[in-house]
């Protein structure tokens, strides 16, 4: 399977970017739709969408992962950075598709995404694979985005980003070269972060608060919860109560707190474990 980029052009002057992953053989299995936490982007899917394309499974999966607005290589418009704008985006590359009903894997505050889009969509999503985050969009604070913006560096070369993040976290070499361009990417020779640096302010402004339990009825199929076993999870016990009505499986990720989605062989199995038991 190759990976292969799109793009959309939206209202408000902007090109959508999506990847996609399409199964060498047929299969009559639903599509899986990845949407990104705050500040990430489609790549942090990479490794999901060759494990689930891959032809070494019995029943491979067409999927496809979402830049959303701001994020990874689509466009930063000038407004339009609602709850509501980020479902209208999983929206417009649902129709490109012309993808009806999909599974999706939703981590962080892409989780609000998916329910958002399931709550204007009530019969469009079939399971849902859920990655530390509750079944709440909270509003910003413009603190937060002040924090981001400051912390918005610029590197000259790749061997300036390295020496800079190792001397504050345990990375080799080897890893560093394998991950670079998940989260980074250089332009014009300046490195960067795949998020434009206007997105945090902009997202802050039009942020607000939303119980977004009602869309859990909208589920039409299982649930999958990754819970984050060590400090920094955004998902506790209480808030996991309010997904217990719809029996959803739980896997308590051991050593991440809230990066669920690295590729640890306990999520690997998590995640193609629960999909071969899927239509």
């Amino acid at each position: 399977m190759v990976m292969k980029s799109n793009f959309i052009e939206r209202e408000g002057g902007f090109q959508l970017h999506f990847l996609e992953w399409k199964p060498q053989t047929a299969s009559d299995r639903l599509p899986v739709i990845c949407l990104h936490g705050n500040l990430s982007n489609a790549r942090m899917y990479k490794w999901v969408g060759d494990e689930l394309s891959s032809a070494k499974l019995e029943k491979p999966r067409h999927v496809v992962a979402i830049d959303f607005r701001g994020c990874g290589d689509s466009g930063l418009p000038e407004a339009g950075f609602s709850l509501q704008h980020m479902a209208s985006d999983i929206e417009a590359v649902m129709i490109r598709l012309g993808i009806s009903k999909a599974h999706f894997i939703a981590y962080s505050r892409g989780t609000a995404y998916a329910l958002q889009y399931a709550l204007r969509n009530p019969d469009s999503v079939q399971g849902l694979v859920i990655g530390d985050y509750p079944a709440h969009y909270t509003k910003f604070n413009e603190d937060w985005a002040k924090s981001m913006v400051n912390a918005y560096k610029l590197y000259d070369s790749w061997e300036s980003l390295y020496n800079v993040l190792a001397s504050s976290e345990l990375l080799s070499r080897e890893a560093f070269e394998a991950g670079k361009e998940t989260y980074y990417v250089e332009k014009a020779g300046v490195i960067q972060k795949r998020y434009s640096k206007d997105f945090p302010v902009r997202l802050q402004l039009e942020s607000a608060d939303y119980d977004l339990t009602p869309a859990l009825d909208n589920i039409q199929g299982k649930m999958l919860i990754l819970k984050g076993m060590e400090p920094g999870s955004l998902l506790n016990d209480e808030q996991i109560n309010a997904y217990l009505n719809y029996n959803p499986e739980i896997v308590r990720v051991h050593q991440a707190g809230h990066d669920v989605f690295e590729p640890r062989e306990q999520v690997k199995e998590a995640l193609l474990n629960f999909f071969s038991r899927q239509g």
